[in-house]
């Protein structure tokens, strides 16, 4: 199942100091908070974006949402597939921007969060454009910057952020889809060790939902396995994380089985 204009023969191309910027929603059931990730983008305040929507084969009301914002949308499809990276990959390949950004149906840009990766590639040519991101639930909300240093010893630059040539994806490769948690941590580092130039935007970019796998023990495993192939130093230390944080959760059950019986 596919739709959008593109399929009308209508797409979208770089003009003069308005470069072509793909941004690309990957989605499975999602329709919590899919229309505010669907007019954040709309509602930016630059003209010249290619949207795709990725979607795994959802149950929900997802397909109805698209479908209602589909004169919006340059390109969707929806069928079963490997997951969260793999549709991804699935959307660097049908992008035709200058830049790339990644946006979760669970996220949402700023206002001028295009704009300002715009003028910031305009002026620096930069390879990949990042910034601040606000990890949000439903009480609080907690800024965040990026710390470039600290790559080797913990994603401490924002995926979310991230615009990225799209000549970067051809050099560097895209996901690793053997990684089902962390394979944008792995393409950051990948890209940091073919020396791509980074430029950091002291704005908030992108609004993110923490929670599902990213949040659990199992990031850690994976974590430790990216740092090892990496050569980083530190996965020993997330080792230890991981061993402390199965060691809590099984903690936690075991206290709730007593509580229980008794």
């Amino acid at each position: 199942m596919q739709g959008g204009k593109r399929i009308n023969g209508y797409e979208k191309k770089s003009e003069q100091n308005l470069p072509l910027v793909s941004i690309i929603t990957v989605v499975l059931n999602g329709e919590k908070h899919l229309e505010q990730t669907f007019n954040s983008v709309f509602h930016q305040n630059y003209p010249n974006i290619e949207y795709i929507v990725i979607d795994g084969g959802s149950k929900d009301k997802t397909i109805e949402i698209i479908k209602q914002y589909e004169s919006n949308i340059d390109y969707w499809q929806s069928e079963k597939d490997n997951g969260i990276y793999y549709a991804m990959n699935k959307g660097i390949e049908l992008a035709k921007g200058d830049l790339i950004g990644i946006l979760n149906a669970d996220d949402y840009y700023s206002e001028n969060t295009v704009r300002y990766v715009v003028d910031t590639y305009l002026k620096t040519n930069a390879d990949i454009i990042h910034g601040d991101i606000l990890f949000i639930t439903e009480s609080t909300a907690s800024r965040m910057k990026p710390d470039f240093k600290q790559m080797n010893v913990q994603p401490s630059i924002f995926h979310p952020t991230c615009f990225v040539k799209k000549a970067v994806y051809q050099i560097a490769g895209s996901f690793d889809t053997t990684y089902k948690i962390s394979a944008d941590y792995d393409f950051l580092l990948r890209c940091i060790r073919k020396n791509f130039v980074f430029e950091y935007i002291p704005e908030v970019l992108s609004h993110f939902r923490p929670g599902g796998m990213s949040a659990s023990c199992a990031s850690n495993i994976e974590g430790y396995k990216i740092m090892k192939v990496h050569q980083t130093g530190y996965h020993n230390a997330v080792a230890w994380r991981a061993v402390k944080c199965y060691t809590k959760t099984f903690l936690k059950k075991l206290i709730n089985l007593f509580k229980n019986h008794d």
